[in-house]
């Protein structure tokens, strides 16, 4: 008789624990579920840059016969002279890559700064003498 005791506990119990876990279970789910918004910061976005526009190259070339080296400088790089390089019979060429614009410039022939004979238009400088101009 114990074990039919048992056996008509058992249903019993197991109903009581369905109940109590199906009563966890309702309270559980009806519980507001409290949600921390936090901020996280948008990926930094690319954003294609136009192509700068190409300068047109400019091509200088210069006849000194028996000179030893040949620059350019001008208002389009600081003054700064240029290398020219030597194209045989005394020639000399420069490419410059320079925006569209208006330009002043002189030739330096083994250290001797002058205007380029070549030059279309001048326009006096500073010192006394004649810059070339060069217009792109």
């Amino acid at each position: 008789m114990t074990t039919k005791k048992t056996k008509a506990k058992a249903p019993a119990q197991a109903k009581a624990v369905s109940e109590t876990a199906q009563s966890v279970t309702a309270k559980t789910t009806k519980l507001p579920v409290k949600a921390k918004a936090a901020v996280v910061p948008a990926a930094p976005v690319a954003v294609a840059k136009p192509a700068a526009p190409v300068a047109p190259k400019i091509r200088l070339e210069i006849s000194k016969p028996g000179a030893q080296s040949v620059a350019v400088a001008g208002s389009f790089n600081s003054w700064q002279p240029e290398q020219a390089n030597v194209t045989g019979n005394g020639g000399w060429v420069k490419e410059l890559a320079i925006s569209p614009g208006r330009y002043e410039y002189m030739l330096v022939v083994d250290g001797q700064w002058m205007a380029d004979p070549n030059a279309k238009e001048f326009a006096p400088n500073p010192f006394g003498g004649q810059n070339s101009v060069l217009v792109v």
